[in-house]
């Protein structure tokens, strides 16, 4: 294999793939990615058994061919070469890999492709496309409700589910819920799955990574298997196995519509700004903030050994007064991504969960559990 590429665009795809390198593995292999000349462009492909990266690069082939290289090292070898320089790249068929750049020059010693895992190709027959703005909003407001504990293995990924071309995600930690839907799909899919926070996590890496306006009309394409999701935007495709396990009924947490004359409507960015106060003071382990709805106001309060706060700011509610307390944090990551200038929060008792949702109604909510008080 021998290719000719720009600096940059090799360093941009190398960053592509890392995300799917093994951080722990007894397959050495796998600290490798994996590079071969395809369809007059370089594919670079990494994979850790779990998730794969596949990026298409740019570059003038001047023999066909393909080799695996240590991936950190590569990339560290790459950000050291002066810019906008010109990379050459060649491999031998004893693996040996020769990189030039301007008078420098590095040898590395590679792996045949024939060591690497098997990555399986994304095929679009099955497939269907959503609109990357969306998918990008969806999953931004709910994955951080995500668990991350081994012994909740069903909870450590986010909740898909498809029915009436309505896409629901929902993610909880069994402390916290989100959910977020669009009308987004096309009617006949129908499915429920779980998807690993990980793949979620490179999509919006990627989606962030462009900066797409509110109004693009950039599309992804995505791929659902009994036991894997692919998702294929612009140049790469990121593939995953699922979570296996039922998911939790986590619409049973909601509160429903006859409860929502407990609610009250407050400005979503003082609503923020007088829990982060609160969090100051509150206790570091098992740290819990108390709110108070009375008609017409809502008083925050925290203590710890060492601070005490007390704060209140207007409501529109007419109840009676509801004394409940909550994880401040949890609250927070909630009311950060609240985008309507007005939250209703709405409440039943001190022990119930509470709801937190856009004033008017939107296609997200949360739902936070109590502490004791």
């Amino acid at each position: 294999m021998k290719i000719h590429c720009q600096k940059s665009e090799l360093v941009d795809g190398v960053q592509t793939v890392q995300s799917g390198l093994s951080a722990r593995t007894t397959l050495p292999i796998l600290l490798n990615f994996m590079m071969e000349t395809e369809k007059s462009k370089l594919k670079v492909v990494s994979t850790d058994l779990e998730m794969g990266v596949k990026h298409y690069i740019p570059v003038e082939i001047e023999s066909e061919g393909s080799i695996t290289i240590p991936a950190r090292k590569f990339a560290d070898i790459l950000h050291s070469l002066p810019e906008n320089q010109d990379i050459e790249l060649a491999a031998d068929a004893a693996g040996k890999i020769q990189l030039k750049c301007g008078r420098t020059r590095f040898d590395i010693l590679g792996a045949p492709k024939s060591e690497y895992p098997l990555i399986p190709e994304f095929s679009r027959d099955e497939a269907f496309t959503i609109s990357a703005v969306a998918v990008g909003e969806m999953i931004g407001r709910t994955i951080f409700s995500a668990a991350s504990d081994e012994t909740r293995h069903a909870l450590n990924g986010v909740c898909w589910t498809a029915k009436g071309g309505v896409l629901e995600l929902a993610a909880t930690d069994g402390r916290r819920l989100a959910v977020a839907s669009r009308d987004v799909l096309p009617k006949d899919k129908e499915f429920q799955i779980i998807v690993p926070t990980k793949i979620l996590n490179e999509l919006m890496r990627l989606l962030g990574a462009w900066d797409l306006p509110a109004d693009s009309k950039e599309s992804a394409w995505v791929a659902v298997s009994e036991n894997q999701i692919a998702f294929q935007i612009r140049e790469t495709t990121l593939l995953s196995r699922l979570v296996g396990g039922p998911y939790p009924r986590y619409d049973q947490l909601i509160p429903s519509k006859a409860q929502k004359d407990q609610s009250a409507v407050m400005k979503t960015a003082d609503f923020l700004a007088v829990t982060r106060r609160a969090a100051l003071c509150a206790a570091e382990r098992g740290s819990s903030v108390k709110f108070v709805l009375k008609p017409g106001s809502l008083q925050v309060s925290a203590s710890s050994p060492y601070l005490e706060f007390e704060d209140e700011m207007p409501a529109s509610y007419q109840g009676s007064e509801m004394v409940v307390a909550f994880n401040p944090q949890f609250v927070i990551d909630a009311l950060k991504r609240v985008d309507s200038p007005e939250t209703s929060f709405t409440l039943t008792s001190s022990l119930n969960p509470a709801l937190i949702e856009p004033a008017g109604g939107a296609d997200y909510r949360f739902v936070v559990m109590p502490m004791r008080i």
